[in-house]
């Protein structure tokens, strides 16, 4: 071999010697992610499938076609559907009424801001 070769060698063979154990920690580490990992991957650790309601999904759209007022879940005014105001409401928290009365039996009061 070349001498600048041997040289790399044993500067290499050197740092393994010297550091030996932390070598060996990172290797186990390595093997316990790459473990993890497998069995993760492999699906030996599974969740449930998710089941989409085809059925479910039309007949939302149609309750939300049908309403005529929608009110935040975590709010405690009730909107008509068309109003500027009812457009910033969280898509997750909306909940939609036929009627005035319908949404002021579940507690909401009607924003006056909103003129139909």
């Amino acid at each position: 071999m070349k001498p600048h070769r041997d040289n790399i060698l044993s500067k290499i063979f050197i740092f393994v010697k010297k550091d030996w154990f932390l070598i060996l920690g990172e290797l186990l580490l390595l093997s316990l992610v790459f473990t993890t990992g497998f069995i993760m991957g492999g699906k030996i650790i599974t969740r449930p499938p998710l089941i989409i309601d085809q059925e479910l999904i039309v007949n939302l759209d149609k309750e939300i076609a049908s309403s005529l007022f929608v009110a935040s879940s975590q709010g405690k005014y009730y909107y008509p559907v068309d109003c500027a105001l009812a457009q910033n409401l969280s898509e997750k928290n909306k909940i939609y009424f036929q009627s005035k009365e319908e949404a002021e039996a579940k507690g909401y009061i009607y924003n006056t801001k909103c003129q139909n």
